[in-house]
């Protein structure tokens, strides 16, 4: 299976950039790709490559703590920390453009047993304990660390209660306040980015992220074990016959019950809206008037969210690498990958002694070849396989950053169609969470959150749009294939809500031409959708442009956080 939403998808906490550092050493045995392991383990560990520091003093964690949050509760009429003004089931929605909406979910299905996520309590019948509650900060690695209690339903929070844990990375000057940060997904805890980013990335403001409910060190999804999560996310998805079909729905319908038996309630309130009312909470005890906040791909479906969930408390938001809230995203993604693929070939030919062919369509028909090739005879790798599924996503992994990684690619297609798949699994186990002792905790987030977060219209019209796919990504489509995962998961939907930010401050959104994970159009249409919305293109590859350390990007969004001034109407950057 491959987590195609962001660039935070692949991984969370520092230990997975060291993975990553760890397999590109391996794949090359020497300093020539130092530069490129950099990006790739800041694309699977913390998404987002560090910025240049605007200072390079950074506060040691066990400087005096901050003062414990003693914010008095909000006035009478005033807006109760976490609760948006305009209730949620009021806002307009997006109408699902046919039905049935979500037949094959395995809705009734209850856990069995005691799920091994417990709970803690609730700290009250109503929300007013919640943000009543002291913040105790802690010196941990990369600063100063807290927990927040938040309901576990904000519309009954007496049920239970969920623990959310944060990071401050503080600023040596700290005059602008918290600047929330959030590296996509969905799933990926925030902190691993905080801390590369470290210190006065932004000067004047704390770094704050937070792992959203569901995610990382904070109450987080459980699932099945190492080997049943295994037999999900390697599963054929590109099935041939009736039995490999039967297979693939039965693969991931046991793996929905078994993140059902282990997560219990959870599964049903970890939505994107949920997280904003977190997030609405964490901003009021940190004692912040407005949200101002940096968010990468998925991030910035939360931080739209936020805008029409919290439009008054919303400040400056900068959306990088947009997703797409009113289509397909899985569609557009592939496509994406295609185009990211496309490229690589082109590049492969231009360089001379291509080793997989002569053209384009060369090129791709050889690496098609060789995927199909998988399905009939995996390799073999220890005690493990490299099937079509894991295939794919290891070559997956080399496109989200352009040229940089292509030389690697190369190499890892070339040694796997000789027998040689270590480096092909080490990347796919990268992208997906795979580590060597089990799965991350991403690798249940991300569908729990994105099942609960959309609606489907079952297995059958999976099967036929995957079809109608194949000629628009003639690679990608035919071997990343169907994935029913939420086509059979046992929540239901969130309401799909219609984000416009009324009223809210403007926002900058960031698109980047040559991304392949979140396309393009994705930023022109969130700007576009957003009432206050200001689009930054910048004419480049790679995912998320806040990466890139470009000159022009970097004093546009800087600009803009720390004075509120935006880039002139149709800025374009250039590498």
């Amino acid at each position: 299976m491959l987590h195609l939403q962001g660039p935070g998808g692949p991984g969370s906490g520092p230990e997975k950039g060291d993975m990553m550092r760890d397999w590109v050493t391996w794949a090359r045995r020497g300093l020539v790709l130092l530069a490129v392991g950099l990006v790739v383990a800041a694309i699977i560990g913390g998404v987002v490559l560090p910025r240049m520091k605007q200072s390079e003093s950074t506060p040691s964690p066990d400087s005096p703590k901050a003062t414990p949050s003693t914010q008095a509760p909000p006035a009478v009429g005033s807006q109760t920390p976490g609760v948006p003004a305009v209730p949620v089931a009021e806002h307009a929605v997006w109408e699902a453009p046919a039905e049935p909406i979500n037949p094959d979910r395995q809705l009734d299905y209850k856990a069995s047993g005691t799920p091994t996520v417990t709970l803690p309590d609730a700290l009250g019948d109503t929300l007013q304990p919640y943000w009543e509650q002291t913040l105790s900060w802690e010196p941990c690695q990369g600063g100063q660390c807290t927990t927040v209690k938040v309901p576990l339903d904000w519309e009954n929070p007496g049920r239970a209660a969920l623990d959310i844990s944060v990071l401050r990375v503080p600023s040596a000057n700290p005059t602008l306040g918290p600047l929330f940060v959030n590296p996509g997904g969905p799933g990926v805890g925030s902190k691993s980015l905080a801390r590369s980013w470290g210190a006065d990335a932004w000067e004047g403001y704390d770094l704050v992220a937070w792992d959203p409910r569901g995610s990382g060190d904070s109450t987080h999804v459980q699932c099945g074990t190492t080997e049943q999560t295994d037999t999900a996310y390697t599963a054929d998805s590109s099935p041939d016959d009736e039995a490999e079909k039967t297979a693939l729905r039965e693969a991931w319908a046991d793996f929905a019950k078994q993140c059902r038996d282990a997560s219990g309630d959870l599964l049903d309130h970890i939505t994107t809206i949920e997280n904003v009312r977190d997030l609405d909470l964490i901003r009021f005890l940190l004692g912040a008037e407005k949200l101002n906040y940096v968010g990468i791909s998925y991030g910035t479906y939360i931080g739209a969210m936020y805008a029409e969930l919290f439009p008054a408390n919303t400040g400056r938001l900068v959306l990088d690498s947009a997703v797409d809230i009113t289509n397909d995203q899985e569609v557009a993604q592939v496509e994406g990958f295609q185009l990211a693929f496309d490229n690589y070939a082109d590049w492969c030919v231009a360089e001379g002694d291509c080793p997989l062919g002569d053209s384009r369509e060369e090129v791709g028909r050889t690496v098609s070849e060789f995927l199909t090739g998988l399905d009939a005879k995996p390799i073999e790798v220890g005690d493990r396989r490299i099937n079509q599924a894991v295939g794919v996503t290891g070559i997956a992994l080399f496109l989200y950053q352009g040229a940089e990684l292509y030389p690697l690619l190369s190499e890892t297609i070339v040694a796997a169609m000789a027998g040689d798949g270590e480096a092909l699994l080490r990347a796919s186990d990268a992208l997906n969470g795979r580590e060597p002792d089990g799965w991350d905790t991403q690798a249940y987030a991300f569908p729990a959150i994105r099942c609960v977060d959309g609606y489907d219209h079952g297995i059958a019209d999976l099967e036929g749009e995957w079809q109608k796919l194949i000629p628009k990504a003639p690679l990608f489509a035919p071997h990343m294939g169907m994935e029913p995962t939420c086509e059979l998961w046992t929540a239901g939907s969130a309401p799909h809500l219609k984000l416009t930010g009324q009223g809210a401050a403007p926002i900058l959104v960031v698109g980047s031409t040559g991304d392949s994970a979140t396309p393009y159009q994705h930023a022109v249409t969130m700007a576009e959708q957003l009432e206050s919305g200001h689009l930054l293109t910048y004419d480049g590859p790679g995912h998320g442009a806040v990466s890139t350390n470009n000159p022009c990007v970097d004093e546009a969004i800087d600009a803009y956080l720390r004075e509120g001034t935006l880039p002139a109407e149709g800025t374009v950057c250039t590498p």
